[in-house]
């Protein structure tokens, strides 16, 4: 058995300390935000951004969280949108990528140039506009901001170029024993295929959470909001209503300061939290299937 030296030691310790430390220097703008969105406004403005709590202040959540379901139903309609769009993405992209890796398929080189083309060129933003409006009826509804987004030519490309590692004498075998291209797909290609759907998945589900260039397109309904559209509008609120209100407003207020810089960190923190604690769980699978599709084309 191999025996580390102590230089292979000493060399080992050197990289962990340095991953370490190159690790907390990256949570340190998060936590510096997390402080200040929890700082009194007065006393941010003061004494700058800090790595402790200074003057603890809750006001930036109590005006986001308090006395309005607003905010719980743009979590609702994320939450939805997110899940949904990563379920469709998940069917229609490896419904798609996989055919184009089996030989027997014609034209599938041409479909792929389709495919191809579409990361180049679009149609624009009001042929879009229209095409989603007057033709697919989806304004003011929840699936504009599902349905457009679930399939394009990159994740395809990705998970084709990993179902193209998968040896073809594994589905060849399973036809010899009488499985039908649907079961083969199902019950052998997508198994193996765990590291490829979770960096797709992952990659949709970023895609959905921060969406908000769809809702000011299409959405008029405030019901239908999402997260992100609504901590601009926020944001947007809370900077016209601090910078009109005069001087005898202030005085009748008591002196009242609107939070803009504690909201847009809140609202930050608050928008950045399921996807932090969802991304450990797959970080494992996003490595190995970024490396292992992008190493066959």
């Amino acid at each position: 058995m191999f025996q580390k030296t102590m230089g292979d030691r000493v060399m080992l310790l050197f990289f962990y300390c340095s991953a370490g430390i190159f690790a907390l220097l990256c949570m340190l703008p998060l936590w510096i935000g997390l402080v200040a969105s929890f700082t009194n406004e007065l006393s941010l403005i003061r004494d700058g951004y800090g790595l402790w709590f200074n003057h603890f202040d809750t006001t930036a959540y109590k005006l986001i969280f308090t006395g309005t379901s607003t905010v719980y139903r743009a979590y609702g309609v994320t939450i939805f949108s997110s899940i949904a769009g990563v379920a469709l993405t998940l069917i229609l992209t490896s419904s798609f990528a996989y055919p184009l890796t089996v030989t027997s398929v014609k034209y599938r080189n041409k479909i792929s140039l389709f495919a191809y083309i579409t990361l180049i060129f679009s149609g624009g933003l009001v042929p879009t506009y229209i095409m989603t409006t007057k033709l697919l009826h989806m304004h003011n509804s929840i699936w504009v901001l599902i349905i457009p987004a679930a399939l394009n030519g990159y994740n395809m490309f990705l998970m084709k170029n990993f179902f193209n590692t998968i040896p073809e004498a594994l589905a060849e075998s399973a036809k010899i024993d009488g499985a039908t291209d649907i079961y083969i797909f199902y019950k052998i290609i997508l198994p193996l295929s765990k590291p490829i759907l979770a960096t797709i998945g992952l990659f949709a589900a970023l895609t959905y959470w921060n969406e908000w260039f769809r809702v000011l397109l299409f959405i008029d309904d405030s019901k239908l909001f999402s997260l992100q559209f609504l901590i601009i509008r926020l944001q947007q609120q809370s900077e016209f209503l601090n910078s009109s209100l005069s001087a005898g407003a202030r005085a009748a207020l008591g002196g009242l300061t609107i939070p803009t810089i504690g909201i847009k960190l809140a609202t930050a923190m608050i928008s950045i939290g399921p996807i932090i604690l969802l991304y450990p769980f797959l970080q494992k699978y996003f490595i190995k299937g970024l490396t292992i599709g992008a190493v066959k084309g």
